[in-house]
């Protein structure tokens, strides 16, 4: 069996055991192992269009998930198979990546609290089964800023409103003095961005 055919049947045998979302989320705060999958690269699923396969990185440290913290513990099974689970974090912000945001109609995929496989092959990422979407205004901290790839690229994102939640609510525990995040700027506009572009200046709640 090759790389890329065990990416896809481990991606399928977490899946199968996929995490529901809850009506009404609270924001959790964690330190464990987990996969970020902020700018992470998505392909949907063959022969399921509403799934799609993301390559995610394995980080450790603070994060965000929606469900408590225990649900969303890693894990490694008997046969030394390693299960995290997709949660939100500042860090690709602070290395200096921007996000893009992208209009309601155009395909994305949403990873929170999915569980993922670590790469047997590279245990610095992991292979994500997420929801496809294409409804919404959203964001993704992928795509380098090119508003064309949110027709194609099936970015790992999430809606606007959950992300400035989610970064305030992480900036607040983590005591920051500011968000580290920083929009991807129109190149022909030279208008004032919106509050929703201006993460990283808003006050913290």
């Amino acid at each position: 069996m090759n790389s890329t055919s065990l990416r896809i049947l481990l991606v399928v045998t977490a899946g199968a055991v996929g995490y529901v979302k809850p009506a009404q989320a609270e924001n959790y705060f964690s330190q464990q192992q987990f996969a970020l999958c902020t700018s992470a690269p998505c392909i949907p699923e063959p022969g399921n269009p509403k799934t799609a396969i993301c390559t995610c990185d394995v980080e450790e440290g603070p994060n965000l998930a929606t469900v408590a913290c225990d649900t969303v513990k890693p894990s490694t099974d008997a046969n030394g198979i390693r299960t995290v689970y997709s949660q939100f974090a500042l860090k690709q912000f602070a290395q200096g990546k921007r996000t893009l945001k992208c209009a309601s109609g155009t395909p994305w995929t949403w990873c929170l609290n999915k569980p993922c496989t670590v790469d047997p092959a590279n245990p610095k990422k992991a292979i994500c089964a997420c929801d496809v979407l294409r409804t919404g205004e959203w964001i993704t901290a992928g795509g380098n800023c090119n508003t064309a790839t949110c027709n194609t690229a099936y970015w790992s994102g999430a809606p606007l409103n959950d992300f400035n939640d989610g970064t305030d609510f992480l900036v607040k525990q983590l005591k920051l003095k500011k968000s580290p995040v920083n929009w991807c700027r129109p190149k022909t506009s030279t208008s004032r961005p919106l509050r929703s572009e201006r993460a990283d200046l808003t006050p913290m709640r």
